[in-house]
């Protein structure tokens, strides 16, 4: 305990509401959150308070008033310097949340860079399921608006040029054509790569103009090729076009 906190702990009626303190203090320095529980849930962390601080005394969990509680929660926000996400700090993390969309639309890399700016920022994290609701609508506007982008920007022409990737000639989707290395370096082998170039530089020469216009990384770059990847031929043909060409491109 600092000195700040040994000065409030003094000031606390009964041994009882001393060792709830330190527990609520001790949970929030490890994780920065407040937890709803009994004493009767943690004894293992009330038997060690009680050997280290309050070894003379013989003590039974007992209910600690809600209003404690509470009162013990701005107690040590006051001297943590910690404060309550509030409707301002949400604004700011779904602000925030926007701007890491175009860096990485992975989900869980949102959610990590959120956790640091809350630290940053000494912000209780609101709950997961806040979180979860906030980055999904977020990843759907950062997709709405590369929709928006791709249909002000590609021609018919250049759209048709990329749904030739996922059409079935000779028995093989071109986009499965793409994906696949060279089994050798034979002289056919390197003949049909440098066919398959030819045949891709229009789409590379599409992909060099819209990309900058996108706004998004490198790295949000590789995460939306991968997804060609993830999805089969049939899953891509049944969703937005559109967003399907992000992938392509």
């Amino acid at each position: 305990l600092t000195p700040p906190e040994q000065v409030f702990l003094s000031q606390l009626s009964t041994p009882i509401i001393q060792i709830y303190f330190i527990l609520q203090l001790g949970y929030f320095k490890a994780r920065h959150r407040f937890f709803r529980f009994t004493l009767e849930e943690v004894k293992a962390d009330l038997h060690y308070i009680q050997a280290r601080y309050f070894v003379d005394l013989l003590i039974e969990p007992t209910l600690v008033p809600s209003t404690t509680h509470e009162r013990q929660q701005d107690i040590i926000l006051n001297l943590t310097g910690y404060r309550r996400c509030g409707d301002a700090e949400r604004d700011q993390l779904r602000h925030k949340a926007r701007q890491l969309a175009r860096i990485d639309s992975q989900p869980i890399y949102i959610l990590r860079e959120l956790f640091a700016y809350l630290t940053h920022h000494s912000w209780i994290a609101p709950g997961y399921s806040w979180f979860q609701d906030m980055i999904g609508e977020v990843l759907v506007n950062e997709q709405e608006r590369l929709i928006a982008i791709i249909i002000q920007q590609l021609t018919d022409e250049e759209r048709d040029a990329l749904k030739i990737l996922l059409t079935n000639q000779n028995g093989l989707y071109e986009i499965t054509q793409l994906k696949h290395e060279p089994r050798s370096f034979a002289n056919r082998e390197l003949a049909r790569e440098i066919q398959r170039g030819q045949q891709m530089k229009p789409l590379y020469k599409i992909a060099r103009r819209l990309l900058p216009q996108l706004n998004i990384s490198n790295e949000s770059i590789k995460y939306y090729a991968s997804l060609i990847h993830y999805y089969t031929v049939y899953q891509m043909s049944q969703r937005d076009f559109s967003l399907i060409s992000v992938y392509l491109l």
